[in-house]
């Protein structure tokens, strides 16, 4: 079975900001929430570079992209690129639902 970080961290009660994110905004809301977060971090981001000596404006956005590959990812933003999955509103109903599958 394929999960992703979130489902482990449901499944660990473990933090995560997805999960914050629900207990602040409910269920329905914190994807559209967390995703407006992300979109306005990555904006600051952005502006922030302009103001970087352009030289070491290069360097940086050169050395995200290198590790941005050794992360495994080749193609997209310097920075990756964000899946937010689907919400888990009944965490405990799914952590016994998983273990009742093993």
């Amino acid at each position: 079975m394929c999960r992703f970080d979130y489902e482990d961290d449901v499944l660990e009660n473990s933090f995560n900001v997805l999960r914050m994110f629900v207990r602040i905004y409910g269920a329905s809301r914190a994807p559209i929430m967390l995703a407006r977060y992300i979109t306005e971090a990555e904006q600051k981001y952005e502006s922030l570079l302009k103001t970087l000596d352009p030289q070491l404006s290069l360097n940086y956005q050169k050395r995200c992209e290198e590790a941005t590959k050794e992360g495994g990812k080749i193609s997209g933003h310097i920075l990756g690129t964000w899946s937010i999955p689907p919400v888990i509103v009944d965490e405990e109903l799914y952590r016994s639902n998983f273990q009742n599958s093993k």
